[in-house]
């Protein structure tokens, strides 16, 4: 067990062991993305509580790190890109192509589009990630429920009118406020970045010489 924990979460320096839990902080995200597709997505116990959309703005806001290796960089740069094909490619297999996933799909790339607005330091104030985190998967919420209620008015209205629009925003008011209950994941994605980035960082310690040899003196 000790060298199955050491090949995934230790290194030969911090900077390498950040790298490499950076990637498995990655990697987890995608999971999450592609499980919630599968399952919750379709049989979860609200409509719209899903946690595809807080994962693709909290690992969006981070600046990640992790070496060198060119693959790796370009997965953790493009991470939401990622899942969105993981994304497309599970709608396609499963329930095929419908109008509206145009929408859904093209509304995903906004929000973490908005969560890489600005880059986060994995290393700030838990309570100042969380902060700024929630706000983002908040007004992401709003911003992919109004793009979509703006999208489903486009494919199912028979008439394109100011009216149906606003009944349309108005009969998504519920979902809305459902989906709101996702913001519950964005607290352990936090917590979970932080934890990963509490790197061991081995400090060297000043020791009194002198000390020591006026204690051999004495003895």
């Amino acid at each position: 067990m000790k060298k199955v924990a050491f090949k995934l979460f230790g290194g030969e320096n911090p900077e390498s062991v950040l790298a490499k839990r950076i990637k498995i902080f990655v990697l987890i995200g995608i999971v999450f993305v592609v499980l919630n597709k599968l399952t919750l997505s379709r049989f979860g116990p609200l409509p719209n509580f899903e946690i595809i959309l807080p994962t693709l703005v909290v690992i969006g806001s981070f600046s990640l790190y992790s070496g060198e290796n060119k693959f790796w960089r370009c997965l953790t740069r493009y991470f939401g890109i990622v899942a969105l094909i993981s994304i497309f490619l599970v709608d396609l297999y499963f329930w095929g192509f419908h109008p509206i996933y145009a929408f859904t799909w093209s509304g995903f790339a906004i929000c973490w589009g908005l969560g890489m607005f600005k880059k986060l330091s994995m290393f700030g104030r838990y309570q100042s990630l969380l902060y700024h985190t929630m706000l983002r998967v908040a007004i992401s919420i709003l911003v992919f429920d109004i793009f979509t209620a703006f999208g489903w008015w486009m494919l199912t209205s028979s008439a394109l009118s100011l009216s149906t629009l606003l009944a349309v925003f108005l009969a998504q008011v519920p979902f809305t406020l459902y989906h709101f209950s996702s913001l519950i994941f964005v607290p352990p994605l936090v917590g979970l970045a932080k934890v990963l980035a509490k790197v061991p960082v081995k400090i060297p310690v000043a020791v009194g010489v002198r000390t020591k040899v006026m204690r051999r003196e004495m003895a």
